[in-house]
This record gives C-alpha cells, sequence and structure tokens, in this order.
C-alpha cells in the first residue's frame, strides 16, 4: 500500500524537468505574499469581515489539490524517483483529473463543511481557491462534486487516502498562517471576488522565481518565507500610496477653479457614483482629479483608474495625470503610471513565473507574465490609465474577472466621455458602476453630450426637480442610494459657431486656400477608408504647390509604432502651447477619423467633418478655437458639413435600402436613423449658428425626442435600432453572466460589439532562420518556446487591424500565436509598399505607405476602396 506520508508532493518543476519545490513551502509562500497584499487594504478587511489570516490561509490553500494523482504524474521524473512509475500506470493515473484547481475547490469545501459555517457559505468560499487559474469551477446546491481523481468506484479507497493527505497538508498550513472563515457569503457577496483576486495576484507574485526559487532545495523557513514575501510585494508596489495634504486647487493644477470645479469638490466627498456634465474645455479632468485628491488624502481611497474610450485617448489623458500624480505624492508612485499601450515602450518589473510541469509555464504563469507586463497592471497599480474595456472586463464572464475587481477595489473610477457607448457597452456600464459601488469605489462619470434619459439610467434613477435639468450639472448619489443635491453650474461664455454644408470638392479647395494662408484646419472622417482618400486628393495638390501647407493624417490602421510618432507630433503641435513651443505650423490640414473627436487638446482655426451624430458632431466642435489665442487667420469659429450624396428632402421619400446606399460607410458606423435625424437637425435654418454650450441640451434633445408619424423608410431604421438596442441590452446582460464559461480576457471581445470584424497582421520585411525583421526594422526573436518580452513589445509595435471582409481564408502564425492573441498573420512588406499575404480577395490588395498607413485598394485599379466598413 503507497504511504503518502514518506512522500515529498511537487508544486514546480525544475529547469531540468525536475520535481522543485513542495506543495507545502509554495503554498506558505504564497500564503505569506496575501498576508502583506491584504495589510495594505486594512478598510476593505474591516468592511468585508475579513482579516489577513483568512486572506493569508484561503490563497496558500489554492494549491492543495496539486496532492492528487492526476496532477503529480504530470512530472515523469517525481514518478521515478518515488519508485511510482508502474503504480501510476497501473492505476491509470494520467486519466483521472488533472485540473488541481479543481481538486483544491474540492477538499476546501470539504474542510469548511466541518467548521460548522452554512453550507452554502462553504460552497462559495471555495469558488474563490478553485478560481484561481481565471476559470469558475460552478457548483451546485451539494458543492462541487467529485470527479474522476476525487473519488470513484474503482479509487475510492485509494482517493480517500490522498484526500486524507491534502487535509493533513491543509492544517499544517492553518497552523502556521491562520484559521478558515467562518462570515456568511454568497455568490453576489463583492468580498468573495476580491478574495479571488487577491488569491490569484498572491499566487504570481508566489510563483516568481526571482523571489521564491523553484528547486526542490528551497524550503524555506516560514520566517524567511515571511520576509521575502514582505520585501516581494514592497517591490511591486501594492502599498497604498502616500500623498501630500493641504493642497488647495489652484495649488494642483496652477490656476483658480472655475465654478464647476468648485461646485463637483462641495459635492463629491464620499465614495458613490456622481455625474459631471459640462461642455468641451470646461475642466472636467480636473474636476475629477481634485475630488479624487481630497478622497485620497481623507482615507477614502486608495487610488485612481482614469478611464477613456480609445487608446488614442489615454496616450494623452496619461500625460496629464502622471503630472498630477508627481504633485501629490509624497515621493515617486510605488508603481508607474501606465496607459494602454505602455509596455510596448517601457521597461516594467517583470516576473519570471516557474513552470510546473514538462518545463514549460503552464496557464496561470502566461497570466502573471501578461499581467505584469501588459496594460492590464494599470489595474493593479495605484495610479493608471487606461481604456474603460479594461475596467468592463471585471463584469464579464472573463478570465480572471475577479484580478480587475480586487485592482479597482476602493479607487476612485473616472469614466470620461461616457456618451459615446452603444447599449451594449452602456448596459455594462450601468452594471460597473453598481459592481464598483460595491468595492468602495467612487465613480465619476464626465460627459459634455449626456441626454438626462442616459444619465438617469446611469445612476439609478435622478432627481426630477427643475435643477435637475440644467447645463453644466453636477448630479449623484452617495454609497448607499442618497441622492446628492443637483448642483447647476455656471456656463462659460457663449461662443458662436457658425455652421455650413458644403460639397467635398468644393470643401477641399476652400480648405487648401485657407490652410495657404495659415490656417490650421481639421478635417474628420468617420472611416479610414475616407480619410486616406481625402488625404490623398491634398497630396495631389501638394505636388502642384511648392509652398504647399503641412498635411498630417491620423487613424487606426497605422501600426502602433507610426501611429505614436504622427499621434505624438500633432498632438503637441495643435495642443494648447503649441505655439509658445514653436511647434503650431503657420497652414495646415490634418484629416483624421474619430480619434481625434474627444479627450484630446487640439485647436483648430477651422473644421470640416462628415456627417455624424449630434453628439459626436458636437465633440468635433469641442476641438475647434479652443483655446484663446492671438489673431487667428480664419474670421470666426467655423464648422462645414460635407454633404451627402442625396438632399434631405430626397432622403424622406427614399426605402430602407436606399438610405443605407446614400449614406454609404458610415451607415456601418452610425445607425442610418440618428445620421437621418442628426442631418434633418443640423441643416435646418436656425441651426446657421449654434452656441455653445447654450444650445447643447436642445440639439440633443430635438435629435433624440421620440416623435411619430416620420417618414416610411426612417421609421424603418427606427424600428431597427429599438431592436438593436433591446438585443444589445440582453446580450449585455447574459455577458454579465459571470458563471458563463470564461473567454480570454481580451480588450474589445466582450466589451464592444462591432459590426466590422479585424484580422490581425504583423508587418515584416524579412525572415531569416528564427529571427524576423519588422517593418520598423526591430528583430522578433521566433527561435523557441521562451516567452521574449522584447519579441511581445516588436511584435505588437508592428501590429494593425484590417477588416476580415478582406480575406477569404485566415491563416494562423504558430511561431507568433504566444505572443499575439486572435487570429493573425505575418504579412511581407515590399519595397513598393505592396503587401504579400495569403488569402486575400481576389479584387483586393494590401498596401503600405508611411503617411498613408495600410491601405485596401480594390480592383485593376488599385483604387483605395471607399466603402470598406471600417
Amino acid at each position: 500500500m503507497l504511504n503518502l506520508d514518506q512522500i515529498e508532493f511537487w508544486a514546480k518543476t525544475t529547469e531540468d524537468k525536475g520535481p522543485g519545490i513542495g506543495v507545502f513551502h509554495h503554498a506558505l509562500n504564497v500564503g505569506h505574499v496575501a498576508h502583506f497584499i491584504a495589510s495594505h487594504r486594512p478598510s476593505f478587511l474591516a468592511d468585508f469581515k475579513l482579516n489577513r489570516q483568512v486572506a493569508a490561509i484561503m490563497a496558500a490553500l489554492h494549491d492543495i489539490g496539486k496532492i492528487s494523482q492526476g496532477f503529480q504524474c504530470k512530472c515523469p521524473a517525481w514518478l521515478e524517483r518515488n519508485g511510482l512509475t508502474q503504480i501510476s500506470t497501473a492505476q491509470g493515473w494520467q486519466n483521472l483529473e488533472k485540473d488541481h484547481s479543481k481538486v483544491s475547490q474540492f477538499t476546501v469545501q470539504n474542510l469548511l463543511f466541518e467548521t460548522g459555517i452554512k453550507r452554502k457559505s462553504a460552497i462559495y468560499w471555495a469558488v474563490s481557491v478553485g478560481a484561481h487559474h481565471g476559470r469558475l469551477h460552478r457548483p451546485t446546491d451539494r458543492g462541487l462534486q467529485a470527479t474522476a481523481g476525487m473519488s470513484n468506484d474503482n479509487n475510492a479507497s485509494t482517493d480517500a487516502e490522498w484526500e486524507k493527505k491534502r487535509r493533513q497538508v491543509a492544517h499544517q498550513l492553518i497552523e502556521a498562517l491562520g484559521e478558515l472563515p467562518d462570515t456568511e457569503i454568497g455568490p453576489d457577496s463583492p468580498h468573495l471576488w476580491w478574495l479571488a483576486g487577491l488569491i490569484s495576484v498572491a499566487d504570481w507574485i508566489g510563483s516568481d522565481e526571482t523571489n521564491f526559487p523553484p528547486e526542490a532545495d528551497q524550503n524555506f523557513s516560514p520566517a524567511e518565507s515571511r520576509e521575502r514575501a514582505r520585501k516581494a510585494v514592497e517591490r511591486i508596489g501594492f502599498a497604498r500610496p502616500t500623498t501630500k495634504a493641504g493642497f488647495s486647487f489652484d495649488q494642483l493644477f496652477c490656476f483658480p477653479p472655475n465654478d464647476l470645479q468648485s461646485k463637483a469638490l462641495e459635492a463629491i466627498t464620499e465614495p458613490g457614483v456622481y455625474v459631471i456634465e459640462a461642455p468641451m474645455g470646461m475642466g472636467k479632468t480636473e474636476a475629477a482629479l481634485a475630488c479624487a485628491y481630497r478622497l485620497l488624502t481623507e482615507g477614502k481611497a486608495n487610488g485612481i483608474y482614469f478611464a477613456l474610450p480609445t487608446q488614442a485617448t489615454s496616450n494623452r489623458i496619461h500625460l496629464r495625470v502622471n503630472e498630477f500624480i508627481g504633485v501629490i505624492c509624497q515621493k515617486n508612485p510605488t508603481t508607474r503610471l501606465i496607459h494602454a499601450n505602455s509596455w510596448l515602450m517601457d521597461g516594467v518589473n517583470q516576473p519570471e513565473p516557474s513552470a510546473t510541469a514538462s518545463g514549460k509555464p503552464t496557464e496561470d504563469a502566461r497570466a502573471a507574465r501578461d499581467w505584469f507586463a501588459s496594460a492590464k497592471r494599470a489595474i493593479l497599480a495605484p495610479f493608471g490609465v487606461g481604456t474603460v474595456d479594461q475596467a468592463l472586463l471585471s463584469v464579464v464572464a472573463a478570465k480572471h474577472f475577479f484580478v480587475r475587481r480586487f485592482g479597482l477595489a476602493g479607487k476612485v473610477v473616472i469614466l470620461d466621455e461616457i456618451h459615446s457607448y452603444d447599449f451594449y457597452t452602456g448596459t455594462l456600464i450601468r452594471v460597473l458602476c453598481k459592481t464598483l459601488e460595491d468595492l468602495g469605489c467612487t465613480v465619476i462619470l464626465l460627459s459634455a453630450t449626456l441626454t438626462p434619459e442616459r444619465r438617469a439610467a446611469l445612476l439609478d434613477g435622478s432627481e426630477s426637480s427643475e435643477e435637475a435639468t440644467a447645463y453644466p450639472l453636477i448630479s449623484g448619489r452617495q454609497s448607499g442610494g442618497a441622492f446628492i443635491k443637483p448642483r447647476p453650474v455656471e456656463p462659460p461664455k457663449d461662443s458662436s459657431v457658425h455652421i455650413d454644408f458644403m460639397e467635398s470638392k468644393d470643401a477641399r479647395r476652400a480648405v487648401w486656400d485657407k490652410a495657404s494662408q495659415g490656417a490650421c484646419v481639421l478635417w474628420i472622417c468617420d472611416t479610414v477608408a475616407s480619410a486616406q482618400m481625402i488625404y490623398a486628393e491634398f497630396e495631389i495638390l501638394a505636388q502642384q504647390d511648392a509652398d504647399a501647407p503641412a498635411l498630417g493624417l491620423l487613424h487606426s490602421r497605422f501600426p502602433h509604432f507610426r501611429r505614436e510618432e504622427l499621434e505624438e507630433y500633432w498632438m503637441d503641435a495643435l495642443g494648447k502651447d503649441g505655439e509658445a513651443k514653436g511647434l503650431r505650423p503657420s497652414g495646415c490640414i490634418l484629416v483624421s477619423t474619430q480619434v481625434v473627436e474627444q479627450s484630446v487638446d487640439l485647436d483648430a482655426d477651422l473644421l470640416v467633418t462628415e456627417l455624424a451624430p449630434t453628439d459626436m458632431l458636437l465633440q468635433r466642435i469641442g476641438r475647434l478655437w479652443r483655446h484663446p489665442r492671438g489673431p487667428r487667420p480664419t474670421e470666426r469659429p467655423e464648422c462645414w458639413i460635407l454633404r451627402e450624396a442625396k438632399p434631405l428632402a430626397e432622403l424622406r421619400v427614399l426605402g430602407k435600402k436606399e438610405i443605407r446606399k446614400t449614406f454609404g460607410a458610415k451607415a456601418w458606423v452610425y445607425s442610418p436613423y440618428v445620421l437621418l435625424r442628426s442631418l434633418e437637425e443640423w441643416s435646418s435654418p436656425s441651426r446657421s449658428i449654434i452656441r455653445i454650450p447654450m444650445d447643447i441640451r436642445a440639439l440633443l434633445k430635438a435629435t433624440y425626442v421620440e416623435r411619430e408619424n416620420e417618414p416610411e423608410g426612417w421609421q424603418a431604421w427606427k424600428e431597427e435600432i429599438q431592436g438593436d438596442e433591446f438585443a444589445k441590452k440582453q446580450v449585455a446582460q447574459m455577458a454579465a453572466n459571470i458563471w458563463n464559461p470564461m473567454l480570454d480576457d481580451q480588450e474589445g471581445v466582450q466589451t464592444r460589439v462591432s459590426e466590422v470584424k479585424t484580422f490581425l497582421l504583423i508587418l515584416a520585411v524579412s525572415l531569416q532562420g528564427q529571427q524576423l525583421t519588422l517593418l520598423n526594422g526591430e528583430v522578433a526573436n521566433l527561435a523557441d518556446d521562451i516567452f521574449r518580452l522584447d519579441t511581445a513589445r516588436a511584435l505588437h509595435r508592428n501590429l494593425v487591424k484590417v477588416p476580415k471582409s478582406a480575406f477569404t481564408v485566415f491563416l494562423r502564425e504558430e511561431a507568433t500565436r504566444r505572443y499575439v492573441k486572435g487570429e493573425q498573420a505575418i504579412a511581407w512588406v515590399q519595397p513598393n509598399g505592396t503587401i504579400k499575404i495569403r488569402g486575400l480577395k481576389e479584387d483586393i490588395s494590401l498596401y503600405w505607405h508611411i503617411d498613408r498607413g495600410v491601405e485596401i485598394r480594390r480592383g485593376k485599379e488599385g483604387k483605395i476602396d471607399h466603402e470598406s466598413c471600417d
């Protein structure tokens, strides 16, 4: 009979694939890490009726299931060393449960059953332990049931011995670290998922070879394990940031507060959910940061996460927030402020996770590396800037959703441009607000163009007083449900913007003349293809003009390295201080897609835009005459909206299909019904001049108000959008069911609904052996199974998304799969700019140009595909 008491059970393998550190000592390391992380969150421990000892023991028990036949047989060297090779084969260990997290959950729930805690509480406490690989093992009312390798008819006696050994080791850990929990818990308890996140993070840190070597002879004493854990947690930066108290608003930002900022500080004094509505450029960002500072200094928050709609907008806000953090912190923040793409540019403290079988990093090891070496680390850091998607992944059925909840708990979470999301993402944002509120967060929602109906939905109701209809406005409710008194804000002086509709050809000629006379013109398109075509037309004019104004193009179909260069240049040149820095051109034309319409500080003398929904047009106008300047080369703020192929009168009598055809590719970007209503409102003679901010509420109301007796084609699109909104809401609610099968935590996969599916291209020029030379000259080493952070960065800097509609076949590159998630392939850029890749449709070709990005061309003539739905 097998004597389990004489065997050391391995938890990690060494570089030579031998058995390494044992289960008990690895568990001890992880438990101590959890203890020190929890020590930095005393308010959560109090609110959740937890203590450091419970956090430590639950984290330590995460790998107790590795004491099982199905797991231990994964290391042949361990079997041979213990004379178990024949026994394991004879008893079919390789066919028993291999997922040790399930075995851990099974054992922990049984340990808890014996403590006398209510059965359901025991079941869900055990779920937090079994989830440490990112996926939930859903229990029944009886708990997680035994599976092969835990208990069955053929192996009942042997498994009972293994379960007895697991419990023996568990009690040794309890004696060393603390007692099991005794408080009640349910599937919706916020502290359940906070603890699950803590356990995963503690496991990742406790598996870091730089702190805890995997070799079997590195069985540290409890005291040494504890000290190593303390240093590891301190170095990674889980300590609560120390801020300087007593700063006034003037000292924080070097200018006095306006009425909006003063009233925000009066209103936002406790955790809760708040909305700041104000026109573009009125200082909503500073208002939110000032409130966050006070909450930090008063001990009512432990960090900040600033979330924006896109990665491009987060790049610019990152600079502003980083400067702010430098002012308020006693010393440099313990972890860097990170925006969505920072891992591509900067070094990070990257753990080296130890392997657990066959010498290869396992799923949890890869997850650890991915989190600590990517944008996701912004969630764990005290201060982070990134996309809203990173926060939304905490409320959908995505792997490690609970790690994000752990990272966001107790922070001030600022969600900018909250109006810009559809019903799917908007539904998830409502769930996010409630989830964050339960985690002790302060949620501050910022918008210039939010409708009262959307605001009420976000706040789960709102005050119905006359004050609540004012604009600008601060409203919200504190945790517990009490609404604050809405605070109307004194608006800035109205700015009159002259609106005109023009043909695209006429606008191009007029823009060229304006730019040649010194004007900085911003031309915003609704699709990448449209922006590339307009830019190409200006290039032709530039070739004929020796004194041509500067030209620029911004869109999402540049690889990261080039997009970063272009964005940095144009955001500085047309930014607030561009003139003072000598960067603002004397005449230029910047053509762009929606990447510049919100949350970026661009100041144009003239705006040209394609038709878009009213709220987006207002956002685009926010880039016009944004800052006071000396004499401008244009007499007044003007916005030229490009005419559609057919006039409004004709659009009133067209059928549904004809309306979509008239709008072209933009009908795939925006709802045709909203475009029709927006066109109707903006082309009204009464709108030849609009006043900002006075007309913002009226324009939004007129565009979105419900009405009857609309043209038949319009009504058809209205019914479709209503059905689409209902469907998106239903799908979002399903996505927010965390008990659904876990999907990869990829940004945008579950947090957005896109009609346009994309395919990833890695732009490269040559391959010699396993050395891939990329478009920007970097070389990616694809030689072996070792994960190389430099290679990952290089590949992602040369990555670009293109519509899947351009392809008939999708090839997956095996050599780059470990670095690039999703459907992707290497695309070979030729010296003449042609991109060679298999699987393209017959009439489609791809072309690379340094200033235009990746172009999708159609037909023998190779014209830019204007109908591309991107």
